[in-house]
Protein backbone atom coordinates (compact mmCIF):
# COMPACT_ATOMS: atom_id res chain seq x y z
CA UNK A 1 0.00 0.00 0.00
CA UNK A 2 2.89 2.32 0.86
CA UNK A 3 4.48 1.73 -2.55
CA UNK A 4 1.19 2.50 -4.31
CA UNK A 5 0.93 5.79 -2.42
CA UNK A 6 4.42 6.80 -3.52
CA UNK A 7 3.63 5.97 -7.13
CA UNK A 8 0.43 8.03 -7.02
CA UNK A 9 2.35 10.96 -5.52
CA UNK A 10 4.94 10.73 -8.27
CA UNK A 11 2.22 10.66 -10.93
CA UNK A 12 0.55 13.68 -9.30
CA UNK A 13 3.80 15.68 -9.42
CA UNK A 14 4.32 14.76 -13.07
CA UNK A 15 0.75 15.83 -13.83
CA UNK A 16 1.23 19.20 -12.14
CA UNK A 17 4.52 19.72 -13.98
CA UNK A 18 2.84 18.85 -17.27
CA UNK A 19 -0.02 21.30 -16.77
CA UNK A 20 1.98 24.22 -15.38
CA UNK A 21 5.11 23.97 -17.49
CA UNK A 22 8.68 22.90 -16.86
CA UNK A 23 10.21 24.66 -13.85
CA UNK A 24 6.85 25.65 -12.39
CA UNK A 25 6.43 25.56 -8.62
CA UNK A 26 4.27 22.78 -7.20
CA UNK A 27 1.32 24.24 -5.25
CA UNK A 28 2.11 24.39 -1.54
CA UNK A 29 5.87 24.79 -2.14
CA UNK A 30 5.88 28.42 -3.32
CA UNK A 31 7.90 29.59 -0.29
CA UNK A 32 10.50 26.82 -0.38
CA UNK A 33 14.15 27.89 -0.48
CA UNK A 34 16.41 26.60 -3.22
CA UNK A 35 20.08 26.21 -2.43
CA UNK A 36 22.91 26.68 -4.88
CA UNK A 37 26.14 24.76 -5.01
CA UNK A 38 29.12 26.90 -3.93
CA UNK A 39 31.93 24.34 -3.80
CA UNK A 40 32.82 20.69 -3.62
CA UNK A 41 35.40 18.65 -1.74
CA UNK A 42 36.95 15.24 -2.26
CA UNK A 43 37.51 12.65 0.45
CA UNK A 44 39.85 9.71 0.53
CA UNK A 45 38.37 6.87 2.57
CA UNK A 46 38.54 3.19 3.38
CA UNK A 47 36.01 1.09 1.47
CA UNK A 48 34.28 -1.93 3.00
CA UNK A 49 36.68 -4.29 1.21
CA UNK A 50 39.66 -2.51 2.76
CA UNK A 51 40.72 -0.73 -0.42
CA UNK A 52 41.33 2.98 -0.89
CA UNK A 53 38.44 4.94 -2.37
CA UNK A 54 37.61 8.58 -3.17
CA UNK A 55 34.37 10.51 -3.55
CA UNK A 56 33.45 14.14 -4.22
CA UNK A 57 30.65 15.91 -2.36
CA UNK A 58 28.89 19.20 -3.00
CA UNK A 59 28.65 22.11 -0.57
CA UNK A 60 25.54 24.29 -0.80
CA UNK A 61 25.06 27.87 0.35
CA UNK A 62 23.41 28.88 3.60
CA UNK A 63 21.44 32.16 3.77
CA UNK A 64 22.74 32.79 7.29
CA UNK A 65 26.45 32.32 6.46
CA UNK A 66 28.97 33.54 3.92
CA UNK A 67 30.21 31.01 1.37
CA UNK A 68 33.59 30.82 3.11
CA UNK A 69 31.90 30.22 6.46
CA UNK A 70 29.87 27.36 4.98
CA UNK A 71 32.97 25.75 3.47
CA UNK A 72 34.88 26.20 6.73
CA UNK A 73 32.04 24.63 8.72
CA UNK A 74 31.81 21.68 6.32
CA UNK A 75 35.53 20.89 6.27
CA UNK A 76 35.82 21.31 10.03
CA UNK A 77 32.91 18.90 10.41
CA UNK A 78 34.80 16.25 8.43
CA UNK A 79 37.73 16.63 10.82
CA UNK A 80 35.72 16.51 14.04
CA UNK A 81 33.01 13.86 13.51
CA UNK A 82 35.52 11.02 14.09
CA UNK A 83 34.27 8.91 11.18
CA UNK A 84 37.18 6.48 11.12
CA UNK A 85 36.63 5.31 7.54
CA UNK A 86 37.57 8.84 6.37
CA UNK A 87 41.31 9.14 5.79
CA UNK A 88 41.72 12.73 4.60
CA UNK A 89 40.34 15.59 2.51
CA UNK A 90 42.30 15.71 -0.74
CA UNK A 91 40.78 18.49 -2.88
CA UNK A 92 38.53 21.54 -2.72
CA UNK A 93 36.98 22.51 -6.07
CA UNK A 94 39.37 20.10 -7.78
CA UNK A 95 42.47 21.82 -6.35
CA UNK A 96 44.76 19.91 -3.94
CA UNK A 97 43.73 21.16 -0.52
CA UNK A 98 47.29 22.10 0.45
CA UNK A 99 47.22 24.68 -2.35
CA UNK A 100 44.01 26.33 -1.13
CA UNK A 101 43.07 28.65 1.72
CA UNK A 102 41.77 25.52 3.48
CA UNK A 103 45.24 23.94 3.76
CA UNK A 104 44.87 23.60 7.54
CA UNK A 105 42.37 20.79 6.86
CA UNK A 106 44.92 18.87 4.80
CA UNK A 107 46.88 15.87 6.00
CA UNK A 108 45.67 12.63 7.54
CA UNK A 109 42.77 13.16 9.95
CA UNK A 110 43.72 12.12 13.46
CA UNK A 111 40.85 10.06 14.87
CA UNK A 112 40.20 9.59 18.55
CA UNK A 113 41.39 6.12 19.43
CA UNK A 114 43.91 5.94 16.59
CA UNK A 115 43.95 5.75 12.79
CA UNK A 116 43.70 2.89 10.35
CA UNK A 117 46.49 2.59 7.82
CA UNK A 118 46.36 1.89 4.11
CA UNK A 119 48.56 -1.01 2.98
CA UNK A 120 50.70 1.29 0.82
CA UNK A 121 51.12 4.00 3.48
CA UNK A 122 54.72 4.47 4.59
CA UNK A 123 55.47 2.75 7.88
CA UNK A 124 56.02 5.42 10.56
CA UNK A 125 59.55 5.54 11.90
CA UNK A 126 59.80 4.42 15.51
CA UNK A 127 60.67 7.33 17.80
CA UNK A 128 64.11 7.08 19.39
CA UNK A 129 64.93 8.64 22.76
CA UNK A 130 67.32 11.51 22.19
CA UNK A 131 70.32 11.97 24.42
CA UNK A 132 70.43 15.70 23.76
CA UNK A 133 70.45 18.81 25.90
CA UNK A 134 68.59 21.99 25.04
CA UNK A 135 69.67 25.48 26.12
CA UNK A 136 67.78 28.76 25.76
CA UNK A 137 70.02 31.82 26.05
CA UNK A 138 72.55 29.66 27.90
CA UNK A 139 70.02 28.18 30.37
CA UNK A 140 69.43 24.43 30.21
CA UNK A 141 65.83 23.36 29.66
CA UNK A 142 64.54 20.69 32.01
CA UNK A 143 62.30 17.91 30.67
CA UNK A 144 60.95 16.25 33.83
CA UNK A 145 58.51 13.65 32.47
CA UNK A 146 59.16 13.31 28.73
CA UNK A 147 62.60 13.56 27.18
CA UNK A 148 63.21 14.75 23.61
CA UNK A 149 62.96 12.07 20.92
CA UNK A 150 64.29 11.74 17.37
CA UNK A 151 61.88 11.15 14.46
CA UNK A 152 63.24 11.03 10.90
CA UNK A 153 66.37 12.79 12.07
CA UNK A 154 64.48 15.66 13.73
CA UNK A 155 64.65 16.50 17.43
CA UNK A 156 61.13 16.56 18.91
CA UNK A 157 60.58 18.24 22.28
CA UNK A 158 57.63 18.74 24.67
CA UNK A 159 56.12 22.06 23.65
CA UNK A 160 55.46 23.53 27.09
CA UNK A 161 59.02 23.07 28.31
CA UNK A 162 60.30 25.31 25.51
CA UNK A 163 57.43 27.71 24.74
CA UNK A 164 56.65 28.47 28.40
CA UNK A 165 60.32 28.89 29.33
CA UNK A 166 60.97 32.24 31.12
CA UNK A 167 63.11 33.42 28.19
CA UNK A 168 60.35 32.65 25.64
CA UNK A 169 57.07 33.26 27.49
CA UNK A 170 54.56 31.88 25.00
CA UNK A 171 51.38 30.60 26.64
CA UNK A 172 50.33 27.14 25.39
CA UNK A 173 46.73 25.95 24.98
CA UNK A 174 45.44 22.53 23.85
CA UNK A 175 42.19 22.07 21.92
CA UNK A 176 41.05 18.47 22.32
CA UNK A 177 38.24 18.74 19.76
CA UNK A 178 40.47 20.04 16.96
CA UNK A 179 43.66 18.36 18.27
CA UNK A 180 45.57 21.62 17.94
CA UNK A 181 48.22 23.27 20.06
CA UNK A 182 48.28 27.07 20.14
CA UNK A 183 51.14 29.11 21.56
CA UNK A 184 50.92 32.89 21.90
CA UNK A 185 53.85 35.02 23.03
CA UNK A 186 53.57 38.32 24.86
CA UNK A 187 53.70 40.31 21.62
CA UNK A 188 50.54 38.54 20.42
CA UNK A 189 52.28 36.36 17.84
CA UNK A 190 50.49 33.01 17.62
CA UNK A 191 51.61 29.63 16.29
CA UNK A 192 49.08 26.85 15.69
CA UNK A 193 50.12 23.21 15.23
CA UNK A 194 47.80 20.26 14.60
CA UNK A 195 48.75 16.75 15.70
CA UNK A 196 49.76 14.64 12.71
CA UNK A 197 49.74 17.58 10.28
CA UNK A 198 52.89 18.98 8.66
CA UNK A 199 51.41 22.39 7.92
CA UNK A 200 51.31 24.92 10.74
CA UNK A 201 50.16 28.53 10.94
CA UNK A 202 51.95 31.61 12.22
CA UNK A 203 49.74 34.63 12.93
CA UNK A 204 51.07 38.13 13.48
CA UNK A 205 48.32 40.72 13.84
CA UNK A 206 46.02 40.37 10.83
CA UNK A 207 48.61 38.45 8.82
CA UNK A 208 48.64 34.66 8.72
CA UNK A 209 51.42 32.59 7.16
CA UNK A 210 51.22 28.88 6.40
CA UNK A 211 54.49 27.03 7.04
CA UNK A 212 55.61 23.43 6.60
CA UNK A 213 57.59 21.05 8.77
CA UNK A 214 58.87 17.76 7.34
CA UNK A 215 57.95 16.02 10.61
CA UNK A 216 54.47 16.46 12.08
CA UNK A 217 53.73 16.96 15.80
CA UNK A 218 53.04 13.79 17.79
CA UNK A 219 51.73 12.80 21.20
CA UNK A 220 54.07 10.69 23.31
CA UNK A 221 53.25 9.66 26.91
CA UNK A 222 50.37 12.19 26.93
CA UNK A 223 52.77 15.01 26.01
CA UNK A 224 52.67 16.99 22.77
CA UNK A 225 56.02 16.96 20.99
CA UNK A 226 56.93 19.31 18.17
CA UNK A 227 59.95 19.69 15.88
CA UNK A 228 62.34 21.87 17.86
CA UNK A 229 63.59 23.91 14.91
CA UNK A 230 60.11 24.73 13.57
CA UNK A 231 58.94 25.49 17.09
CA UNK A 232 61.80 27.90 17.82
CA UNK A 233 62.20 29.58 14.45
CA UNK A 234 58.48 30.36 14.32
CA UNK A 235 59.11 32.72 17.25
CA UNK A 236 62.20 34.26 15.61
CA UNK A 237 64.85 32.49 17.66
CA UNK A 238 68.16 31.31 16.24
CA UNK A 239 68.59 27.53 16.57
CA UNK A 240 72.01 25.82 16.39
CA UNK A 241 72.88 22.12 16.65
CA UNK A 242 76.30 21.29 18.16
CA UNK A 243 76.96 17.79 16.88
CA UNK A 244 79.95 16.79 19.02
CA UNK A 245 78.11 17.79 22.20
CA UNK A 246 74.65 16.65 21.03
CA UNK A 247 73.40 20.01 22.20
CA UNK A 248 70.78 22.42 20.86
CA UNK A 249 71.33 26.12 21.50
CA UNK A 250 68.37 28.47 21.14
CA UNK A 251 69.34 32.11 21.23
CA UNK A 252 67.70 35.47 20.84
CA UNK A 253 68.61 36.96 17.47
CA UNK A 254 70.86 40.04 17.66
CA UNK A 255 68.85 43.24 17.98
CA UNK A 256 65.59 41.45 18.83
CA UNK A 257 63.94 42.88 21.95
CA UNK A 258 61.43 40.41 23.33
CA UNK A 259 58.62 41.60 25.59
CA UNK A 260 59.08 39.56 28.78
CA UNK A 261 57.82 39.61 32.34
CA UNK A 262 60.20 39.04 35.25
CA UNK A 263 60.50 35.26 35.75
CA UNK A 264 58.53 35.23 39.02
CA UNK A 265 55.66 37.23 37.44
CA UNK A 266 55.61 34.89 34.44
CA UNK A 267 55.41 31.86 36.76
CA UNK A 268 52.51 33.52 38.60
CA UNK A 269 50.76 34.23 35.28
CA UNK A 270 50.99 30.57 34.26
CA UNK A 271 49.55 29.57 37.64
CA UNK A 272 46.58 31.85 37.02
CA UNK A 273 47.85 34.96 38.75
CA UNK A 274 47.18 38.53 37.72
CA UNK A 275 50.54 39.37 36.18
Amino acid sequence: MKKVGLVLLFVFILTIAGTTGVGAVVPGYEDSISYKKIADYTLEFLEYNGERGTATFSIFDDPDLTDDEVIEKTLKGVWTTNQKHIHRITHVNGVPIENTKWAKYGGVIQHVGGNYQFPDDPIPQTPVAAEVTVFINGKQVEFPDQKPIIIQGRTMVPIRAVFEHPDVQAEVKWNEEERTVTATDRSGKTIVFRIGENNYRVKTGLNEELKYSDVAPVIENSRTLLPLRALSESLDFQVDWIEDERKVEIKEKPGNKRKLLPPEEWAAYLRGGNA
